[in-house]
């Protein structure tokens, strides 16, 4: 297999000032990257900045937030001029939200879809016309295990990362005679600040999420590993975790059984939650 030199190269991680955001920028500029690091969080990406920091690589911090279609529409060419070309774009940025679909607010269905969907689409979209005049380019879509099923109490999120993997397939395709491979990504449970950032509005719901995540998740430093490598070697998709490989051949080889399981624990829960 024929491994790629990221030496030089210009990447654009969305995301980036923290948990898998930052793991790869870190891990990209290890490579020799330049990067350019686009987030809302301004205080966070300094620090990004910071610990990427090579005296003769670039970096530069760009605040947008990825669901503002303007913003995304002149970011490329920020970009652009700052760095002179854009050879990688990493679609990272991402939200959730921790509620029964009959509990979700309108506007948290926007919020939710605005940043991990159409955020993706901006991103893609946007940077395409940069991305094709490099010698090669890679797109990197940050979807989720939650990508190949719905989960219950996500739905929403679920929604938009099943987009993400739709999308990023279809571009496999379209994108196969030019010099723009695609990237599809599925994290499972990560030790990173999404969940500390959701919206969840049960207290108790959310420390057990935070705690659930804090002692199973994988490290966003092996994600940003494993995402580098996939941009090195041109791969199509990128598992990351063990319940993520676990839910994608569940989802293949049992796609009803899944369902039932997760029915099954849900209304067990459900029993269980109220009768304490």
């Amino acid at each position: 297999m024929t491994t790629r030199n990221l030496d030089d190269r210009v990447a654009v991680v969305t995301g980036a000032a923290s948990g898998i955001g930052r793991a790869t920028a870190q891990r990209l500029a290890d490579k020799g990257c330049h990067l350019a690091l686009v987030d809302v969080d301004e205080s966070g990406l300094e620090e990004t900045r910071s610990l990427v920091a090579r005296n003769d690589r670039r970096r530069t911090t760009h605040i947008a937030d990825v669901s503002d279609k303007a913003r995304m529409q002149a970011l490329p060419d920020e970009v652009a001029a700052a760095h002179g070309q854009v050879h990688i774009l990493v679609n990272n940025a991402g939200v959730t939200v921790g509620a029964m679909f009959d509990d979700h607010s309108i506007e948290d269905i926007e919020w939710v879809v605005g940043v991990n969907l159409w955020g993706v689409l901006y991103g893609c979209k946007f940077f395409l016309p940069h991305l094709k005049q490099a010698d090669w380019a890679q797109i990197v879509n940050l979807s989720s295990m939650f990508g190949f099923y719905g989960m219950p109490g996500q739905s929403c999120y679920s929604m938009t990362k099943a987009g993400v993997k739709a999308l990023s397939e279809a571009l496999w395709t379209e994108l196969a005679n030019t010099n723009v491979s695609v990237t599809s990504v599925h994290p499972g449970v990560i030790r990173t600040s999404l969940i500390r950032s959701s919206r969840i509005d049960d207290p108790d719901e959310r420390a057990k999420a935070i705690e659930m995540a804090d002692k199973h998740g994988t490290d966003p430093k092996k994600a940003g590993r494993l995402i580098v490598r996939a941009i090195e070697r041109n791969q199509r998709r990128v598992l990351i975790g063990a319940d993520a490989r676990a839910t994608q051949w569940l989802s293949r080889a049992f796609p009803n059984g899944l369902h039932s399981a997760l029915t099954f624990a849900f209304k067990k829960a459900n029993v269980t939650g109220m009768q304490d």
